[in-house]
């Protein structure tokens, strides 16, 4: 682990359980102990695709990733098309609502289909996590229908409302629609962490995701503000048995983040700054352990 997938026009990092021997690589900005093009450990795993947020990137990931292979899953990570920390042209427009989805299931469709890494998947134990924006894009993926009319009546109700997806409605180009996606059966479970979900405000929107969620909230985000977004989902899912809902105390809206390297951080402004008191490096470790413990215990 890790090796990289191109994936109909969009690439895609993969980690996986190996019996190589790890060394120190770069990766981007990350120096990782991993075996790059390792040999996969025999067994069959699970399943997992990361949804970044918006105008992220899919190592952004890396910690959790690197934890779930450590625990025998594989996990796929795209780097969602022209919403991303290179090319963020496609930020808050329906056809990145639209679009985002359908990655997800690309995504599962290559790795399905990859010769040399299915066999050693789990067909039946696919789950999917989204931060953010990559929250929605999950839900989506799993049965929620999205309405651009709830998203666009809050904002010009809430003129004081700041979150990024007002952006468009302010400027004039958000136009009312629905978007349904195509239900991927094959999702089994999903976690969503500080999740984007006022599309799904509409009543109704999420009656037909039915399976195991995670959802994880950050008490203080400042990106994503309730009661639109977590609250909307909480609310929102037909089979509350199914969910389970746990507040992160003290954590924004980017402590789901990995920690970046100091060089980093300016740069990076709040994408890298976390509540006084919020500790990023060890709430990586104990994210991990809560998402593995979580996936074990749903995907059977």
């Amino acid at each position: 682990m890790p090796s990289s997938i191109e994936n109909n026009g969009f690439p895609m990092v993969v980690f996986y359980p190996t019996s190589s021997e790890p060394k120190v690589v770069e990766l981007g900005p990350f120096k990782l102990n991993v075996a790059v093009e390792g040999e996969i450990l025999k067994g069959k795993y699970p399943l997992v695709i990361v949804s970044h947020g918006s105008g992220g990137s899919n190592l952004s990931y890396k910690d959790i990733a690197i934890s779930l292979a450590k625990s025998g899953f594989i996990v796929g990570m795209p780097l969602h098309p022209q919403n991303n920390y290179m090319d963020n042209t496609l930020e808050g427009s329906v056809t990145n609502y639209t679009n985002r989805p359908k990655h997800i299931t690309l995504a599962i469709d290559k790795l399905l289909n990859t010769s040399g890494l299915n066999t050693y998947i789990d067909s039946d134990k696919i789950a999917v996590l989204g931060h953010s924006v990559g929250g929605y894009a999950t839900i989506a993926a799993a049965g929620g229908v999205g309405d651009t009319s709830s998203l666009i009546e809050i904002c010009k109700n809430n003129p004081l409302l700041t979150d990024p997806y007002c952006t468009p409605v302010r400027d004039g180009s958000m136009m009312k629609t629905v978007i349904k996606s195509t239900k991927d059966p094959r999702i089994k479970a999903i976690i969503i962490m500080a999740p984007v979900g006022i599309l799904f405000s509409t009543e109704g929107s999420l009656n037909d995701v039915d399976i195991p969620v995670l959802l994880l909230k950050a008490e203080n985000d400042k990106e994503v503000t309730e009661p639109y977004n977590a609250d909307v989902i909480e609310k929102g899912l037909p089979n509350k048995q199914k969910l389970i809902s746990i507040m992160i105390s003290n954590a924004g809206h980017y402590s789901f983040l990995t920690s970046f390297p100091d060089f980093l951080k300016s740069e990076l402004g709040l994408i890298a700054e976390d509540p006084n008191g919020f500790n990023r490096e060890e709430f990586q470790e104990k994210l991990g352990t809560i998402i593995v413990d979580y996936l074990k215990g749903v995907l059977k």
